[in-house]
C-alpha cells in the first residue's frame, strides 16, 4: 500500500486536486496524484492537510499526458508522523524541480494569443503536470468575480523568467485571502487586501528560507492548451498574519 506525504491541495471546481510525494529512492521523491474513487476531484469533507502522511489502495490507472502522476485510489487513510512545513519543503526540493521555464515541464511555454500574459503548454509535449521552483519575486493580484474574487500571481524564477497572470489555486491561500477580505470593512475591500499582501506580507515571503512554488497543469481541453497554475505557494499563510492588517 503506497504511502504519500501530501504536498498539494488545490481548488478544482467544487472539489480539490491532491498530490503527494512518494519516496523514489534514498534522498529523492516523485509526485503522485491519487484520484478519488469517482471523478477527478476530492469533495468535502476532505480532512487532510499538507504534510500529512496518507496510505491508499491502488487500482489500475490509465494515464494520459501530461498527467503521468495519476493513480486511482479507493480512498485515503491517515498515517502517523505528519511533517511540518520546513520538512515538507525540504522534500519538495528533492522532487521535480526547475530553475527555468523550459525545465518546468520539459517543453516550451507559449504566450496567450488572447491578449493576456498567461502561459500555456502543449499537453502532447509536456513530460509531467507538476513541478517545483524557487522564486525570486512574487506579486499577488485580486480580481472581482461574480461569486467573490479570484487570485492570480506574477512569479519571477531564478532564471529571471516571469510566469505572469498565473491562477493561484492553492486551497489554503484562497482560504486565507477570503478571511482577509472579510476583515476589511469597506465597500470594495480588494484594493486594500492586495496592498496588504504585496507590501506587508511580501517581505515575510521573500525573506523566508521556505520560499518555494509548485506549478501545475490542468487537464487538456479541446484546444490542447494547458494553462500554468500555481498549485502551492510556500511559505503557507499563517493565521497570525491577519493581525498585521
Amino acid at each position: 500500500m503506497p504511502e504519500l506525504i501530501l504536498s498539494d491541495i488545490t481548488v478544482m471546481g467544487p472539489g480539490y486536486c491532491v498530490i503527494g510525494l512518494e519516496e523514489a529512492q534514498a534522498g529523492s521523491y516523485r509526485s503522485v496524484r491519487p484520484l478519488p474513487p469517482w471523478g477527478f476531484a476530492w469533495r468535502e469533507p476532505f480532512p487532510f492537510g499538507r504534510g500529512d502522511r496518507v496510505k491508499f489502495h491502488v487500482s489500475r490507472t490509465q494515464v494520459s499526458s501530461p498527467h503521468v502522476e495519476d493513480l486511482n485510489s479507493q480512498g485515503l487513510t491517515k498515517a502517523e508522523n505528519s511533517l511540518d512545513e520546513e520538512q515538507l519543503v525540504a522534500r519538495l526540493h528533492q522532487a521535480e524541480r526547475a530553475d527555468n521555464l523550459h525545465e518546468l515541464f520539459g517543453c516550451d511555454t507559449c504566450a496567450s494569443d488572447r491578449g493576456g500574459r498567461a502561459l500555456w503548454v502543449n499537453p502532447d509535449e509536456a513530460a509531467r503536470s507538476i513541478c517545483g521552483c524557487e522564486y525570486e519575486n512574487l506579486r499577488i493580484r485580486l480580481f472581482r468575480e461574480s461569486d467573490g474574487f479570484s487570485l492570480r500571481g506574477e512569479v519571477v524564477m531564478r532564471s529571471n523568467e516571469r510566469i505572469n497572470s498565473i491562477p493561484i489555486v492553492d486551497r489554503d491561500w484562497n482560504r486565507f485571502v477570503a478571511k482577509l477580505v472579510k476583515r476589511i470593512k469597506r465597500a470594495d475591500p480588494l484594493p486594500l487586501a492586495e496592498r496588504f499582501l504585496n507590501r506587508t506580507l511580501a517581505g515575510k515571503m521573500l525573506s523566508s528560507p521556505l520560499r518555494f512554488a509548485r506549478i501545475g497543469l490542468p487537464r487538456p481541453r479541446e484546444d490542447r492548451q494547458c494553462w500554468l497554475m500555481l498549485d502551492s505557494l510556500f511559505p503557507q499563510p499563517k493565521e497570525a498574519w491577519l493581525e498585521l492588517l
